[in-house]
This record gives C-alpha cells, structure tokens and sequence, in this order.
C-alpha cells in the first residue's frame, strides 16, 4: 500500500513514520529528532489493507488522527511546554480529543465542537495527563466527582462564595455524555476495547434533571409576530417566526440556502443535512413558514435565505423582543423548536409524523412534547374544576 508523505523545505523535529507489522498492518508512530538526541513515540494506530472504501475510510481517519496527534507535539515543543520528552507508551486523551475536533469540524454542529473542547479543558483540570488506554471506571468516578463542585472556566480561580458559578447539573450530565462519546468513538476505530463510562452505575452517573422545555403558547406567539422589532433584529425575528412555523434548529436556519427550498408549483418544501445529527429532513413548508420568507430577489442558490449574527447577538435580541411584547419567559432561539413540536402534538398530528418533521432520529425525544402536551391538558381540566 503507497502511503502518500509530504515534503517540506524546513526541516521538522517530528515525523509521522510507518512500520510493517507481520499481519500486513503498518503501525504508525512519531520520529522525533532534536539535540543530537532521537526518540520514538508508537501511536497505537494502524493502518490496514486497503481492499474496500471502508478500508481507505477507515486508513484516512487513522492519518488524520496521527498527523493531528503531531501538529499537537510539534506546538508543544514550539510553545517550550513540553519538550520532547513525550511518553512512548501511547496516545494521551487529550491528544484524541484533539484529533475528534480535526476529523469532524465540518461534519458536525459548532456546539458539539465547542462541548468537546470544554470537556478537553475540564479533563486537563481534573487530570493533566491520562493515557486514552488507561482511562478505567475510577478515572470516570474520580471525573463525575470533579465535576459535581467545578466552576465555569472562566471563573475556575474563584474561591467558593465569591462569585465563583458551579457548573448546572445539566451542565454536569452533558460533560459526561460527551466523554463517552470520545470514549466510543475510540472503541470503533480499535483503539480501546471498552467505555468505561458505561460500567458506571446509576448512582455514579450524573443525572439529566427533569426540566420543562420551554416554549410559547398560540396566544404568545401571536404577540411576538404583532411586536416591532428594530430594524437590524428584522432577520432574527423572520428567522425565529419562520422556524416556529417549521422546527429547524438555529445552526440549519442560519445555513439555510435558497437552493434548499424547493418549490414544485403546488407546495414549497425544505430539504436540509441537519447539522447536529448528519440526517437528511424533507418536508413541506406551511403557508405561516413561507409568509416569514424575506423577498428572493435574484440571489442564487447558494445565496443564504435569512441574513443573522450570530447565536449570541440572536439571543440578545430575542430577549427585548421577547420583553417588548411583555412575555416573561426566557426566550432563546431554540424555544422557536420547542413551540413548533407542541403545536404540532396540540393540533393533534400524531407523534411519528411530528418525529419526522423535526428530523428526531428518536422517538422518544419527540416523546418529551407530547408530556408536555398532556401537561396542559391536564392543567386545562383542572382550571374547570375551580370553576365550581
């Protein structure tokens, strides 16, 4: 198998070298050079045959893995942090973290991106150094207890009691999630056999809190449409209104193109790769969605539908608009997600076909709308019964 190595006018201390092993594998591992001195770092990455796509897929995501594990080696020595006395016995976890965010960056959401950052951060907190192999269900103990008293990041310095925000036990919960999904992904490219986080038990695990997801009602939502808004929000509060009335999430509206809106004479769809999950969602777009389109013109495929800042700005924006039409909840982007699946159950389209429209890879997340929908039936009877 030729393995493609570029070649650079400056000399580099590093080089990602290859090894045959007897089984016809090649082991990859890092050739440093530097004083005179030369020292060697096996990966535990290998590269197989290439016989099928799935073997040049899988060849490609092990190169990318190992060549940002050297980008990773080379800053540190450029930085004078770490020199090049680097360990040989293996990959480091956060080295893999690093190599997740390399492979992935244009695949998956921002806010995946930057939650496997921060659980970067917080491991580097909790333990500096920690081998991907050694990573065991005391390692995940001793992390889910960091975890229950660590601050924001930005305030880790901070002495408890002044001014210094702990960590939301959602917070908590989703840091944890993330970890085994690094810890899965290890799994299947062979690195490890198991995730440890899966052998830790109920009681160990950091749990999700129950929450009501919050959303507007018909009568709310007619407000926010009658309220002005000024003339730079103008795209926000389409953009809201328009995903009120469709369910997108604020990474695929802000991503949207002309080009994915489709219109076949009698209907006009959607048709998006949804960001977070990589799963396609097709559907028809309602007469209140179209009537928030802002004007085409002539502007291309390729042209984005709705001009917005980003998610913050948004945000900031929502929460005066939000103010002005005098509703006291606290209005993100994603309540507009939230109020176009308990609309959709309340005008009692059934719970497979609403999964659908939201592009739910789960039932059962879709399941979370329909409680609240009887939560409100039920709130309904019982403002009769206080009646008599």
């Amino acid at each position: 198998m030729e393995i493609p190595i570029k070649t650079s006018k400056a000399k580099e201390p590093i080089k990602l070298r290859f090894k045959s092993l007897a089984n016809g594998n090649l082991s990859l591992y890092l050739d440093y050079y530097h004083d005179g001195k030369r020292e060697y770092e096996f990966l535990k990455l290998y590269l197989i045959p290439e016989v099928t796509t799935e073997d040049k897929v899988a060849n490609a995501n092990t190169l990318n893995a190992a060549n940002a594990i050297k980008a990773r080696r080379l800053a540190n020595i450029a930085d004078n942090k770490a020199g090049i006395n680097i360990s040989a016995d293996g990959l480091q976890l956060s080295d893999w973290i690093d190599s997740i965010v390399s492979r992935k960056r244009n695949k998956v959401s921002e806010s995946s991106i930057k939650g496997l950052r921060r659980l970067k951060q917080h491991l580097n907190i909790y333990r500096t150094h920690i081998r991907l192999v050694d990573v065991d269900k005391r390692f995940c103990i001793g992390f889910t207890d960091y975890l229950r008293s660590a601050g924001f990041l930005k305030n880790q310095g901070k002495k408890v009691g002044k001014e210094r925000r702990i960590l939301s036990q959602t917070t908590q919960a989703e840091m944890l999630n993330t970890l085994s999904i690094v810890l899965n992904e290890a799994v299947r490219e062979g690195l490890i056999r198991s995730n440890a986080t899966r052998q830790l038990s109920k009681t160990e695990r950091i749990k999700t809190p129950k929450g009501t997801r919050e959303y507007l009602t018909v009568e709310e939502l007619q407000r926010m449409i009658e309220t002005p808004v000024t003339p730079s929000a103008e795209g926000d509060k389409n953009a809201f209104l328009f995903c009120c009335f469709c369910g997108l999430r604020h990474s695929d509206v802000s991503a949207l193109r002309w080009g994915n809106i489709i219109n076949d004479g009698n209907k006009m769809w959607i048709s998006i790769i949804q960001k977070k999950t990589q799963h396609p969602v097709i559907a028809p777009l309602s007469e209140k969605a179209i009537a928030c389109l802002p004007h085409r013109g002539g502007k291309d495929n390729d042209e984005k539908v709705f001009d917005m800042p980003n998610y913050c700005i948004t945000n900031r924006r929502l929460k005066r608009w939000a103010k002005d039409a005098q509703i006291n909840k606290n209005v993100t982007f994603h309540v507009s997600r939230h109020t176009f699946g308990t609309m959709m159950l309340t005008a009692g389209v059934d719970i497979y076909t609403t999964s659908k429209l939201m592009g739910h890879t789960d039932i059962a997340v879709t399941q979370i709308y329909a409680k609240i929908v009887d939560k409100k039936k039920e709130e309904a009877v019982n403002l009769l019964d206080r009646l008599f």
